[in-house]
């Protein structure tokens, strides 16, 4: 059997989905780090509607991932209650409904969709739903660095240096990292 990485049942989910909405050029469909703030969501608001998987966490008692589609989405002058976005997850909860996957044992299952609209958000003419679902695993999840797998594609932060103006004087700043490969 086979071995899965995160990165894989994320990406699998996101290439789904992207499939799903072809005919839909204007949706933004990308993976996605993690959680959001006022800042990331202004940063993002050129891009909306868009649909950002994240992979949130796993547990490996009983092998399964919880990931969350983020769905952002502006309002225009006829949409001020964000009706775009209620029928974008109203799209998107079929679509998750129906993920099957050769890694896992069945399709997503408690599907759970939350609007995080605050004013905040309005105040950006935007808001925010939550998606979140879960995803058995079937297949053992590959662990980096255990049994002898090399820590691949990860770059090392080696140093960093720069110089910044503060006020009417620069600051220098430079930090310098060893990096340690344990070949054990």
């Amino acid at each position: 059997m086979s071995m899965i990485h995160f990165v894989e049942v994320r990406d699998y989910a996101v290439d789904r989905l992207k499939a799903a909405f072809t005919l839909h050029k204007n949706v933004h469909i990308a993976a996605h780090p993690g959680q959001f703030d006022g800042a990331e969501i202004k940063r993002l608001a050129n891009q909306t509607p868009a649909i950002l998987t994240s992979f949130m966490r796993y547990t490996d008692e009983d092998h399964t991932a919880y990931l969350i589609s983020w769905i952002l989405s502006r309002a225009d002058s006829k949409d001020r209650l964000y009706d775009g976005a209620l029928r974008l997850v109203n799209a998107v909860i079929p679509v998750l409904r129906g993920l099957d996957a050769p890694f896992s044992t069945d399709r997503p299952t408690d599907i759970e969709a939350e609007c995080l609209y605050s004013g905040t958000l309005d105040q950006i003419n935007s808001t925010l739903w939550g998606i979140k679902w879960q995803w058995r695993i079937a297949e053992p999840v590959r662990y980096e660095g255990d049994g002898g797998i090399p820590l691949v594609d990860l770059a090392y932060f080696e140093g960093y240096e720069a110089t910044h103006n503060i006020e009417q004087r620069a600051a220098q700043d430079r930090v310098a990292m060893e990096v340690a490969h344990d070949t054990d």
